[in-house]
This record gives C-alpha cells, sequence and structure tokens, in this order.
C-alpha cells in the first residue's frame, strides 16, 4: 500500500538528487526534500498494532538519513550547522484504534523504530538533542474511528496521506451496532442512504469516512480491501454515490 501511495515517488525523486553532479546542487536538493519529507502527515484510522505508521516512519526516516549524509559530506561530526538535525517526527503520524491493548502496542512500536533511527543517525551527525523520555507519541488515539470525527485528530488540511486495513466482515455476521454504523455513515451529501447499503462489507465505512474526510483537499488515501467491494451489487451500491459526491 505505500509504496504506490507515495513511497515509490519519493524514493524516484531521491534518486535524482543523488545523481546531481553539481555538490552545491545536490546538497540544496537534499536540505529541501528533508523539509519536504519532514512535514508529511499521514493518518491510518484502523492502525491496529501500528504496522502501516512504523513502516512509513521508518522508511521516511532512511531517506532522511541518506539526505543528511548528502548535507554533511565529509564534515561528518565535525558540522556545526544548527539546521543539520533529525527532522521527521513521531507526531506527523497518526492513528485511530479501537482495541486499547493494541493501541500500547503501536505507540511502543513507535518509540522503538524512533529510537533505532536515532541510533543511526548518531552514526551521521552528532546531534545534542534526545527524543527521551518517551512522552512524545501522542498522536495515536484509542477509539472507534466510524463514530469519530477524524478532524478531531487531525485537519484535512494539514494531513497527505491515508492507509490502512480495516477490518473486513461480511453484512451478514455484522453485529447491530456494526449495521447501524452502516446505515449512519453510508449516506450521500443529500442525506440519502446508498442503494443496497444493507450489502455492503464493513470495510466500506471507512472508504465513505475517508471520501467526506478528504473532499476538496488533496490528501490520497489507499485501504487494504476485500475485493467484495468491487464486484456484484456492492459496486453500484458503494462506487456511484463516492464517485458523484467526491471526485
Amino acid at each position: 500500500v505505500i509504496d504506490p501511495l507515495f513511497l515509490d515517488d519519493l524514493r524516484n525523486e531521491f534518486d535524482k538528487i543523488q545523481n546531481m553532479p553539481n555538490v552545491n546542487q545536490r546538497v540544496d536538493a537534499a536540505r529541501e526534500f528533508q523539509d519536504k519529507i519532514a512535514k508529511l502527515k499521514f493518518l491510518d484510522p484502523a492502525c491496529g498494532s501500528g504496522n502501516f505508521l512504523t513502516e512509513t516512519y521508518l522508511s521516511l526516516r532512511k531517506l532522511e538519513n541518506e539526505c543528511l549524509k548528502i548535507i554533511v559530506g565529509n564534515n561528518m561530526l565535525l558540522n556545526t550547522d544548527s539546521d543539520i538535525r533529525v527532522k521527521v517526527k513521531i507526531q506527523n503520524y497518526y492513528g485511530i484504534e479501537i482495541n486499547d491493548f493494541a493501541v500500547s502496542v503501536a505507540r511502543t512500536a513507535m518509540w522503538i523504530a524512533e529510537s533505532q533511527m536515532w541510533e543511526q543517525s548518531q552514526d551521521i551527525i552528532y546531534s545534542q538533542d534526545d527524543f527521551l523520555p518517551l512522552d512524545s507519541n501522542d498522536s495515536i488515539y484509542e477509539g472507534n474511528a466510524l463514530r469519530m470525527d477524524w478532524t478531531d485528530i487531525v485537519k484535512p488540511y494539514e494531513l497527505n496521506y491515508i492507509m490502512g486495513n480495516p477490518p473486513f466482515i461480511g453484512y451478514s455476521l455484522q453485529s447491530k451496532a456494526q449495521k447501524k454504523e452502516q446505515q449512519d455513515i453510508c449516506v450521500d451529501k443529500k442525506g440519502k442512504k446508498f442503494k443496497a447499503s444493507g450489502k455492503l462489507d464493513y470495510v466500506s465505512n471507512w472508504f465513505v469516512k475517508a471520501a467526506k474526510y478528504i473532499d476538496n483537499s488533496t490528501i490520497h488515501v489507499a485501504f487494504v480491501s476485500t475485493n467484495s467491494i468491487t464486484q456484484g451489487e456492492q459496486v453500484t451500491s458503494l462506487w456511484e454515490p463516492l464517485i458523484c459526491d467526491y471526485n
């Protein structure tokens, strides 16, 4: 999911920077690229134990470390430029998870990833900054993403990407509460319920919530999903209102 959503493009962009023949031009481009990836913000509204967020953070921090290598060049630990520092922060990686234990696991996984990448960065630059104590990760929230207003987590104009692996549950297997969630969510801009919404898989709710959230924004979204929502009567019921209302 994360490769085609954004990581492939970022890697291609960095490859071009690495191959710039002029040293000064390469350093300037690396600085700009570091600032760019440091500003990116991500949301996983069904984050579980944080696999998507952790992998994304690790991938961007690895790119950042490569930028730092270009910026410091042969100066390594002797460089005193205050702007040469780690800028990609775990606070830009937002998650929502209904299971309290999984929330704790996700937060811990992000801290571990931060620690691992910090050690690698210290081999490139000397920094007196410290990510300890472990009290900085407040961007993973416990709650029902389908009942929460995602704008309370992060504003759409601040966010760049939404990704994740929401749960798949056929309608016949959904609880009464889950069916009620679907009835409340699967309505168009006029307040009309989607056709045959009673046949939609539970995962559809995340597509609808995401479509409404990103309306009139530049956010890109990718979810792992069951192929049932691209087959049979679910296609018209789900995708027609999404395309007509939010395309």
